[in-house]
């Protein structure tokens, strides 16, 4: 149940962040994309963000290539890894600045809870790198 579950996940978690990386630059959903004129419902932090150019554009490539390979399986705990700082900033800017948004909580809370639960999923891939005291190893060093 738990496999499928995750898969199902994985699937919509990957899309999310496809999707949504895509819009930056073509206009898919209703947000802000690099395109748009500033918008006075914008909080003044995302359009500072927005405003930088090099910011937003960086994410965005970081949610086309882990919503990639997410529904490739490709890499999958290191997508998850490398999704989660972009998924904890998502949901603090949907819950600390559009707090009064249903649609942001929604949004929010859901991308940070597929994350969580995907990482939990997979836990067992990261239970190396959480081990408290390791030695270096090189892949040239033949011990």
């Amino acid at each position: 149940m738990i496999v499928k579950l995750a898969l199902v996940t994985r699937y919509l978690f990957g899309s999310n962040f496809l999707i949504n990386g895509i819009n930056w630059w073509w206009k898919i959903l209703p947000y802000p994309t690099r395109h748009d004129p500033t918008n006075i419902h914008t909080p003044h932090f995302v359009q500072a963000m927005i405003d930088t150019g090099f910011l937003f554009d960086g994410i965005k490539v970081v949610e086309v290539v882990v919503g990639t390979a997410l529904l490739a399986n490709f890499r999958v705990p290191l997508a998850l890894a490398v999704a989660f700082p972009v998924t904890v900033a998502a949901w603090a800017v949907d819950i600390g600045l559009l707090g009064s948004s249903v649609r942001a909580q929604v949004l929010g809370w859901s991308g940070l809870l597929m994350n969580t639960f995907l990482m939990l999923a997979y836990f067992d891939s990261y239970a190396p790198m959480l081990r408290a005291r390791v030695s270096p190893t090189a892949p040239w060093d033949p011990r």
